[in-house]
């Protein structure tokens, strides 16, 4: 492969990484070999996971005297929503999509559905109770 005129910044940025990782790295290794930074290291977790069940606890004992919900009830209430959710899904029928096309239904007349489908071009002028045709009077 022919050099460039020019230096290629990402592998400029790829070295100059390298070098900052395995500086940090060994630093670590090194620092770690000392037992006064291990107890350091152990206080210090100690005391941060002190303080965040401290801050749980008080913000649980604040959320139950505003009468609020916790996170841990929100989830609860939204686990068994989705459960009662799925149960109703396997109830109800499927969407009209999926199922098949609802057969029509006969004509509601008085007349059997054979004697109705012969004479429907009859059907639009039908006499009413009082002797009428339909559409007047």
């Amino acid at each position: 492969m022919a050099s460039s005129l020019f230096p290629d910044p990402f592998q400029i940025w790829r070295e100059a990484l390298s070098k900052l990782e395995n500086n940090a790295n060994a630093f670590a290794a090194d620092s770690l070999k000392s037992q006064e930074v291990l107890q350091s290291l152990h206080q210090f977790s100690s005391v941060s996971l002190g303080m965040q069940q401290w801050f749980e606890k008080s913000v649980e004992e604040y959320l139950r005297r505003a009468n609020l919900p916790s996170r841990k009830s929100v989830d609860e209430l939204a686990v068994s929503l989705r459960r009662i959710e799925e149960k109703l899904d396997r109830l109800l029928p499927q969407e009209a999509s999926a199922a098949p096309a609802p057969t029509p239904r006969p004509a509601r007349t008085r007349r059997p559905p054979a004697a109705a489908a012969a004479s429907e071009p009859a059907a639009e002028v039908k006499p009413t109770r009082r002797g009428t045709r339909a559409g007047q009077g």
